[in-house]
């Protein structure tokens, strides 16, 4: 296999040996004394043979890796298997070997000893724990000398790119409190999904089912014509994931923005698969928005969105929601995501349920993860607005703690139902 690279980096023993040498080869012109020619040639031998051995442990050497999947979910794990070849007869001794990546938690490798024209192969493992986009690969091998003077590095293969999904998980008893929201809504859009409600009719095209003809516009116009259908008549369902950086706490796979991701991941499954429109709206590196929408399509384009976003937000919750207030109306129901401890945005959140919009807070509980602040000090001020909170904390089953009737209703510091 072609090698990406091909590294010699001299260590701190060669510049050693060197300056020795040096300053040897000063002392022995100054004095004649055969004693430092002598030591002079013992250092320049020993730089000669450190350099030869690295050269010829690095030579005819080839690597290679079997890779599965380009997608993951946080918690899964990338299985993958390592071949390296000799193929030359010199033996190979303490080989390093590495999978080049950038998965955050990742230090996996192994140490190797091939003999002439020998080849060995093992699996690796590679645990996802953080959502976002990762490179895996090159395979790089690695080796010093005996004296420790040389080091060389190739690199074999190419990088290949892995997708991380945040976890998501089944929310069948998730309520929205107080109120159902289903509804009637005066919106429709067009769908490619056969629904009770035809909107128009256009020029039939190949692939569509006999059950999309219209067969009075079809005799009327001498040609076949198939149905245009809407969403019909529903309520939608927004969320919306608070990825500020300056109320985030945790690490890896156990942090408040993680669990927030996964948290939005799960309840679009959830409202996509009863065949609800859900909309998203993230604030982290960037604005991430989606249209409400239904479907299988919707579903990916939203965990892709949350895949790539990135917990370094600057815009608090407070600014964001009045920014995205002309996007919900009575009929919309919208959840709130955020370990965020200022009271500030409940008032937002107020403005909101004056207008009729129906709200559910999910708290990731920031001081779980080890913050500094306190999260649930906005309870209070939620619950004396009407606003029913779902709280979160770090190592919860998130099917249990996101269960019907667990929302908290207690006073300022009590999560009510939420702590039984």
């Amino acid at each position: 296999m072609r090698w990406a690279s091909f590294k010699v980096r001299p260590r701190a023993r060669f510049y050693l040996v060197a300056t020795l040498a040096v300053v040897t080869t000063v002392t022995g012109m100054a004095t004649g004394f055969g004693l430092f020619y002598r030591l002079l040639y013992l250092l320049v031998g020993t730089a000669i043979v450190s350099y030869a051995w690295n050269w010829l442990s690095m030579r005819n050497l080839e690597a290679s890796a079997e890779r599965g999947t380009r997608r993951a979910q946080v918690g899964d794990v990338l299985r993958e298997r390592i071949t390296v070849s000799n193929g030359s007869q010199v033996p190979k001794h303490a080989l390093e070997v590495r999978d080049l990546t950038n998965m955050p938690g990742h230090t996996g490798g192994a140490v190797v000893s091939l003999y002439g024209g020998r080849s060995r192969s093992w699996p690796l493992e590679i645990q996802a724990r953080k959502r976002g986009i990762y490179s895996v690969g090159p395979v790089s091998i690695a080796n010093g000398d005996p004296f420790g003077m040389f080091r060389r590095e190739r690199e074999f293969g190419e990088s290949q790119e892995v997708l991380v999904f945040p976890k998501t998980h089944n929310l069948p008893e998730f309520e929205i409190p107080p109120a159902d929201i289903s509804g009637d809504s005066s919106v429709r859009r067009r769908t490619h999904t056969v629904t009770p409600h035809a909107s128009s009719v256009r020029e039939y095209a190949p692939g569509d089912s006999l059950s999309r003809v219209h067969w009075a516009s079809s005799a009327r116009m001498g040609k076949l014509m198939s149905k245009e259908f809407d969403l019909g008549r529903a309520a939608e369902v927004w969320v919306l994931v608070d990825l500020e950086r300056g109320v985030q706490a945790g690490e890896l796979e156990e942090s408040t923005d993680e669990y927030a991701v996964s948290i939005g991941a799960s309840l679009a499954k959830r409202y996509l698969e009863a065949n609800l429109p859900v909309g998203l709206v993230a604030y982290g590196d960037r604005r991430y928005f989606l249209a409400a929408e239904t479907g299988s399509g919707q579903q990916q384009r939203i965990m892709h969105y949350l895949a790539l976003s990135k917990a370094e937000g600057a815009i608090p919750l407070e600014t964001a929601l009045p920014q995205d207030e002309p996007l919900w109306t009575h009929l919309s129901t919208v959840i709130i995501i955020t370990s965020s401890p200022r009271v500030e945005w409940t008032t937002a959140l107020r403005a909101l349920a004056r207008r009729g919009v129906k709200l559910v807070v999910v708290l990731v509980d920031g001081a779980s993860f080890g913050a500094e602040f306190e999260t649930l000090d906005v309870l209070g001020p939620l619950t004396e607005g009407g606003l029913a909170a779902y709280v979160v904390k770090k190592g919860d089953h998130i099917p249990t703690a996101l269960s019907g009737g667990r929302w908290a209703r207690g006073a300022h510091g009590r999560a009510g139902e939420a702590a039984a």
